[in-house]
């Protein structure tokens, strides 16, 4: 699984704390994985926009939704801030 540091985790938090829905998440996937045009990509996640095999993990103060056929590809992975 991939690991969001402590240091990204309170930017993420405060990114978040400015949107307009108070549980706003963040969704974690990779587009065209497996290829050369392969892009890790985080964006919100408002309640309601994951999606049924997301995998979620929760951090102090917000859920990061984790796409399921991404998963093999963000192994090892680190968002550092």
């Amino acid at each position: 699984m991939i690991e969001i540091s402590k240091t990204a985790q309170a930017y993420l938090c405060e990114l978040l704390a400015k949107q307009d829905h108070k549980d706003v998440g963040i969704r974690v996937f990779v587009t065209q994985p497996g290829t050369a045009q392969a892009e890790t990509c985080i964006a919100y996640c408002r309640p309601g926009e994951e999606q049924s095999d997301d995998v979620p993990v929760a951090y102090d103060g917000f859920t990061a939704w984790i796409e399921k056929r991404s998963e093999p590809y963000l192994e090892g992975g680190v968002v550092d801030f």
